[in-house]
C-alpha cells in the first residue's frame, strides 16, 4: 500500500480535478491554498508528470492527468477498502484467545473442556489453539503470537513469565511384567543403569526429563529406541525390548499391555503450568486466563487430565 501521505495527496488531486480550482478544493478539504498547491506539486514530482494546467481562471487536467485520474480513484478506493477490511480483521482478532498446548499430555481435550465452560459465558470470544510436538522455549511460543501456553516443566514457577501451576504428574519406571524389579514398591533409577531404554524422540520434553533424571542418578541411559506415541512405547516395553521412564498418567490408556509402573525413589514430579506474559495479555486472553483459573479452583475435580478414551476416570483428575 502507498504511504498515507501519498494516499492523501491522491485524494486531494481528485478533489482539485473535480472542482477545477484550488480555492474551492482547499475549502472542501479544509486546507490552505498554499498547502494544497504544494501537495499537488509533490505528487507531480512523485509521478514524474504534470497533472494540472491553468487555463484562464480554471485548472484543467493534462493528458497525463486524465490518464492518471482513474488510477488515483482506484488507489483511494482500494485504500479505503483495505482499512475497512483491516479494521474488521483486527476486531475479530481482538476477540480470539490464542493458546499453545503440548502434545505430550493430551492437553487439547482439557483446553476444549475449559473452552466449553468459557464460551457459554463469553460467546463473543473464539479460540485459536496450536499444538507443539517438540520442546520449544516459551519465548519462541510467545513470539509466534500465542498469549497463553500450557507447557510441561520440572519446576512449578517461572522467574520470567506469569505462571499458574495447573497440575502435577510423576515420572515412573515402565517395566515388562516379568522384569526382576516389576514387583517392587519403588526403585532407584541407578538400578536400571545397564538396561536398554525406550524413550520418546530427543526433541520431546519427556525424553529430556528422563535423561536428566538418569544422569542425576549417575549414568547416561543406553537409548536403543526412540518412538512416538505412548501406546507404541508401551508395546515395546511389554515385548521385553527395554524399559522406559514415563509419566504415570501417560500409560493409563495402555493397561492392556503386559507391563507395570514402579514409582521412583528420586524426585520425579513434573508440572503442567499455564504461562503468560505479564502485562501483555489482550482483553480476550486475560478474561480466559482469569476464568480458567476460577474454574480450576472451584471445579478442580471436574476437569479430567486425559481424554474420554481413558477408562479409569476416578484416577485421572487434576491434583
Amino acid at each position: 500500500m502507498l504511504k498515507e501521505t501519498g494516499i492523501r495527496y491522491l485524494d486531494e488531486f481528485i478533489v482539485v480535478a473535480e472542482t477545477g480550482n484550488y480555492f474551492t478544493a482547499s475549502d472542501r478539504l479544509y486546507l490552505s491554498q498554499v498547502t494544497l498547491t504544494k501537495h499537488i506539486k509533490d505528487l507531480e514530482r512523485s509521478v514524474g508528470h504534470p497533472l494540472l494546467a491553468k487555463k484562464g481562471h480554471k485548472l484543467e487536467l493534462t493528458d497525463f492527468g486524465r490518464f492518471f485520474l482513474p488510477y488515483a480513484r482506484r488507489f483511494v478506493s482500494l485504500n479505503e477498502e483495505y482499512h475497512e477490511a483491516r479494521a474488521s480483521f483486527e476486531s475479530a482478532a481482538a476477540l480470539q484467545v490464542h493458546i499453545a498446548v503440548p502434545t505430550e499430555m493430551n492437553c487439547d481435550h482439557m483446553v476444549n473442556m475449559l473452552w466449553d465452560h468459557f464460551s457459554r459465558r463469553y460467546p463473543q470470544y473464539s479460540l485459536s489453539t496450536g499444538e507443539f510436538h517438540t520442546t520449544l522455549p516459551l519465548e519462541d511460543l510467545f513470539g509466534m503470537g500465542f498469549e497463553l501456553v500450557f507447557a510441561l516443566s520440572e519446576t512449578p514457577d517461572s522467574d520470567t513469565y506469569g505462571c499458574y501451576q495447573w497440575a502435577t504428574d510423576q515420572l515412573v519406571a515402565l517395566l515388562p511384567v516379568n522384569h526382576p524389579l516389576a514387583g517392587r514398591d519403588s526403585l532407584c533409577l541407578s538400578e536400571l543403569a545397564k538396561e536398554p531404554f525406550i524413550l520418546f524422540p530427543k526433541d520431546n520434553f519427556l525424553h529430556q526429563a528422563a535423561v536428566r533424571r538418569c544422569e542425576a542418578a549417575g549414568f547416561i541411559p543406553q537409548v536403543d529406541f526412540t518412538i512416538h506415541g505412548s501406546a507404541n512405547l508401551t508395546e515395546l516395553v511389554a515385548s521385553n525390548v527395554g524399559v522406559s521412564v514415563v509419566l504415570k498418567r501417560d500409560v493409563y490408556s495402555t493397561w492392556d499391555y503386559e507391563m507395570v509402573t514402579v514409582p521412583l525413589e528420586e524426585e520425579s514430579t513434573i508440572y503442567l503450568n499455564l504461562y503468560y506474559q505479564k502485562n501483555m495479555l489482550s482483553q480476550a486472553a486475560r478474561t480466559f486466563l482469569e476464568y480458567a483459573i476460577q474454574i480450576h479452583e472451584t471445579h478442580e475435580k471436574d476437569i479430567p487430565y486425559y481424554g474420554p478414551e481413558v477408562s479409569e476416570i476416578e484416577d485421572i483428575f487434576f491434583e
